[in-house]
Parts: C-alpha cells; structure tokens; sequence
C-alpha cells in the first residue's frame, strides 16, 4: 500500500495528466471537450474580424464619454464585483456590458447598433442564461454600430444567466487567477481590440497571447487564467458567450429551461 501511494504521488503522474473541463455547477455529457478551438471553422469569425475597426472606436467613444461623466469617479466598470471574485482579481478589471447573467442591457442596444447586430447574428450567441454576458454600457450615438454587429451572429448566448457578451479591459499590472466557468455548454470568443506587450491566457496547459483583430475561440469550463504584465495600455476585448455547437435547438431550448426555473425558485443566488 505504501509503495503504491509513492506511484499515485509521483511526478509521473503530475505531468502526463490530460487537462479536463471542471465546470463548477453544470456538466451537459458528450460534448467535444479542448481548451483551444479553432476559430477559423466558425464561419462568422471572417465578419467579425472584418468590423475590428468599427468596434473599437465605439470603445474607444464609449471609454471617452465615462472618462467625462460621474460615472468615471466610480471607475469604468459597471460590473459588480463581489467578495468572493475580489480573491481572484490582481490590480483592475472593467467589464462595459451588453448582457450580464442573462439580461440585456437596453441602453447598450440602442446606441451601439452595429456590435449587437455582429452579436445577435453569430449562431449561437449566448444571452438567456443566468451565465451570460455582454458588456459595453453609458454609450453615446457614436457606439451604435457596435450593438448592430453583435445582433447579427446568429445564435447569440444572451439570454441564459451563464452568457456574457462585454468589452473586458485588464489594465496594466493585472492579472485573474486560474479558475473555471459553472457550465460546459457555451464556448467563449475572446476578440482583441488593443494588445499591448505583456498580456497572455492560459487554458488548460496552452498559454497564448492575444493578437488585435484575430478572435480566439475557448472552453472556460477548463481551468484558465490570465494577465497583464505590462506598465503601459489597456488590453481590450470583445468577450462574449455561444452556445456550444454539438448542441441541437432541442437540448437548448430545455437547458434554457431548466435554468429559468432554477433562477425563479432561488436556486442560482450564488451565480447571481
């Protein structure tokens, strides 16, 4: 017995170990399972990549606006952060949301057409679950076109509380420690915008660096972490949420369901 508990310790068995999904509320079974996908199979990254210019200078006039109103003494960010998630966070992290856990932010919509409309029509894009979201919010006329991107990928994840779709800025000297999504049904698109040096991503055990105007495509139900190890910029994404691909409208249509109910009867509080 002690001789097998030295083999079950050894580094033998620490180093060939394959990286699996962790998720920590909701595992649907049989889904293709990898940290990285490739993002050239999905045929709406090409228009993506094509409106990076478009997108970021609804950032960049969204940034504007909140660096001159009130808003900017509370920070950019109009995500909450909670107690527990400040244990995962080193330095700053804003989230600018068109949907968070679920809901749609109408003011987002509104003034930044263009991103939604991107959104909206990717296939599959995530937004009725309680883990869903969306960001870039306190936006002027000149954002409009972002909202207009993002409604038309086709598929969105915008409605369930797992879905997210928002512009992430990870400011210089920053980091979020390693952790996992709770659900494996979604794949999250990371888009950069502005990549300075000193930036990278972790998943599984494959760490890449972000480059501007190329989407990468990953499972956040596997361990992840990232930073920002740079003195100067801010690195900006376009994150948002679709539902993974092997799942048919059905299975959808009933996790979304599901999850509704849960939410309704208080069961998500701790996802909320």
């Amino acid at each position: 017995m002690t001789h097998r508990a030295a083999l079950l310790r050894s580094a033998l068995c620490l180093t060939t170990a394959k990286p699996r999904p962790s998720p920590t509320l909701f595992c649907f079974p049989g889904l293709e399972s990898a940290p990285w996908h490739d993002a050239s199979k999905f045929e709406w990254v090409k228009h993506l990549e094509a409106h990076r210019e478009v997108i970021t200078s609804e950032f960049l006039a969204l940034k504007k606006q909140r660096e001159a109103s009130d808003a900017a003494a509370h920070g950019a960010s109009d995500y909450k952060v909670y107690d527990k998630e400040h244990q995962l966070h080193q330095g700053q992290w804003d989230w600018l949301s068109y949907v968070t856990q679920g809901r749609r932010q109408a003011g987002f919509a509104v003034q930044c057409p263009r991103t939604v409309e991107i959104l909206d029509n990717i296939p599959g894009f995530m937004a009725d679950l309680p883990f869903a979201y969306a960001f870039f919010s306190v936006l002027k006329p000149e954002t409009s076109r972002t909202v207009e991107i993002l409604e038309n990928i086709p598929g969105f994840m915008a409605d369930l509380p797992f879905a997210c779709a928002f512009f992430s800025v990870l400011k210089p000297d920053s980091s979020i420690k390693a952790h996992s999504a709770p659900c494996n049904i979604r794949l999250r698109c990371h888009f950069p915008l502005l990549v300075p040096d000193g930036c990278g991503i972790r998943v599984g055990d494959e760490t890449r660096q972000w480059e501007e105007g190329k989407a990468l495509v990953l499972d956040d139900a596997f361990d992840h972490e990232v930073w920002h190890d740079g003195k100067k910029g801010d690195r900006v994404l376009l994150l948002f949420d679709f539902w993974h691909p092997d799942l048919v409208q059905g299975e959808r249509e009933a996790i979304t369901d599901m999850f509704k109910e849960a939410k309704d009867k208080g069961w998500l509080k701790d996802y909320e």
